[in-house]
């Protein structure tokens, strides 16, 4: 089974609004990312997707949700590092909380909780619940991949335990997609993200879009 040809271009940096923007690129798929710690970006992000979306004939806003963070927290009096990423058609946003107090709770309140708004993901019941423990945060509509995949093809998606973001690009693409161990075993807690976690965060928008953005 062939990889898939990946690529990454940094495009520049803003040292005003504090963030870095890139263009990845996947076999003929292309994603343009920006990664900032600066919460005022974040919230102008979200103010700039929500305004060019109008629900109209049970039209929804489709958005990949990821989450990174050092454990599993069942002690919502625990904070530790987190970083997440947001993805729309060919736009993603990676915001690293840091430190972790500045948590962008208000930023992401409303957009999380949005009516129209469904958030797709892998393991996305751990993220949930994460948000609510930890910073009272409802995710009002969000869906897990491979249950919705399983929902919509049982015949070809019958084992929804084993269903990895790995397992359903080798299914959807018949390519090879892996994470290297230096991106497992990698530090989170790092200011700024090393092009291998970059790369391989923003690659996973392209298997989520493409099987179930929103085109």
């Amino acid at each position: 089974m062939k990889p898939f040809n990946l690529s990454m271009v940094f495009l520049g940096v803003n040292h005003t609004e504090h963030y870095l923007s890139y263009e990845l690129q996947c076999d003929n798929m292309h994603c343009y990312t920006t990664v900032t710690r600066n919460a005022t970006y974040l919230t102008s992000w979200i103010a700039e997707l929500l305004s060019a979306f109008t629900p109209q004939r049970g039209r929804r806003l489709r958005v990949s949700m990821d989450m990174i963070w050092d454990q599993f927290v069942n002690d919502a009096n625990l904070y530790p590092p987190v970083t997440l990423q947001f993805c729309y058609d060919h736009t993603c946003i990676v915001y690293q909380v840091s430190p972790p107090e500045n948590f962008p709770r208000s930023s992401l309140e409303n957009f999380l909780n949005h009516d129209h708004v469904d958030f797709y993901g892998f393991e996305m019941l751990y993220k949930v619940q994460y948000l609510r423990q930890a910073y009272n945060l409802v995710v009002k509509n969000w869906f897990d991949i491979p249950c919705q995949a399983c929902l919509a093809n049982p015949t070809r998606y019958r084992n929804v335990a084993s269903l990895s973001v790995q397992n359903m690009v080798s299914m959807d693409f018949s390519k090879l997609y892996t994470k290297p161990l230096n991106l497992l075993r990698s530090d989170w807690r790092s200011n700024v993200l090393t092009a291998d976690k970059f790369f391989n965060s923003g690659a996973q928008f392209f298997k989520d879009g493409v099987l179930y953005g929103d085109a």
